[in-house]
């Protein structure tokens, strides 16, 4: 009796060097019957290819990364292929984290027209803190992710000096930044536009001035973030966890 084939792949010498790992199913992508060089084959999908190697799930849900040249000619020319087109991003592969902070600090001296006419020179400063967000892109898929893009909206408080009925005021400013190619099983990370806030105090013995001064000053609250591949949305993110819940986009 012939001894049966061994299922392609399985064999204890081509541990060497292979990479198995644990990724969501492709459900869009096609199962093919791939043959290497030397007659065995199995059923598998492509997970992601460059001209050198290629990414391979079982049926079984085991990934595998291995040289193109182990093919057939045939299946070589199909990676190649498959290598040039934008690959699809693997369900949970991206992981965003955010984290609030300042940026910069930057003061200013101005001088001061007292009501009396009189001026004082640096009498008064204003301190302007920019507060923003980190962005930061986790890649826990086994193929470089790349052409992504950022559109998010930051939401602060507005708080008018001189207009009560406009304190508390919600206001958001919207930005998009390009993000870039996140390699395998690592991090990109982006700083967001910022929001001014800004704090005001007179030096000396100052009582009363003419100001000129800005008449709002604004808090920086929220970022509510998404991710796009061309027209596709990848994911999108918010935080506070709630604000995408409670603002328009």
């Amino acid at each position: 009796m012939p001894t049966p084939r061994r299922p392609l792949f399985s064999l204890r010498r081509l541990a060497c060097g292979l990479v198995i790992t644990a990724l969501p199913l492709l459900a869009d992508e096609e199962w093919r019957t791939l043959t290497d060089t030397q007659g065995r084959s199995l059923r598998a999908q492509f997970v992601s290819a460059t001209d050198d190697e290629v990414t391979i799930k079982r049926e079984d849900g085991r990934t595998f990364t291995l040289k193109v040249d182990t093919l057939s000619a045939a299946d070589q020319k199909a990676v190649r292929e498959f290598a040039k087109k934008p690959q699809p991003i693997p369900a949970g592969a991206l992981l965003v984290e955010m984290s609030r902070g300042k940026f910069a600090t930057e003061k200013v001296d101005s001088d001061v027209i007292l009501t009396t006419g009189a001026i004082v020179k640096n009498g008064r400063t204003t301190t302007t803190e920019k507060w923003g967000y980190t962005v930061t892109l986790q890649n826990k898929s086994a193929m470089p992710i790349s052409g992504l893009r950022a559109e998010y909206r930051l939401f602060a408080t507005v708080d008018s000096v001189h207009k009560k009925e406009e304190q508390g005021a919600m206001k958001k400013k919207a930005y998009t930044t390009k993000i870039d190619t996140i390699p395998v099983h690592d991090r990109a990370s982006f700083r967001t536009e910022t929001i001014n806030a800004s704090k005001m105090h007179y030096n000396g013995n100052i009582v009363s001035a003419k100001t000129g001064d800005s008449t709002s000053r604004e808090t920086l609250v929220g970022i509510w973030i998404r991710i796009y591949r061309g027209d596709e949305l990848v994911m999108e993110s918010s935080m506070p966890a709630g604000l995408a819940d409670k603002e328009k986009w």
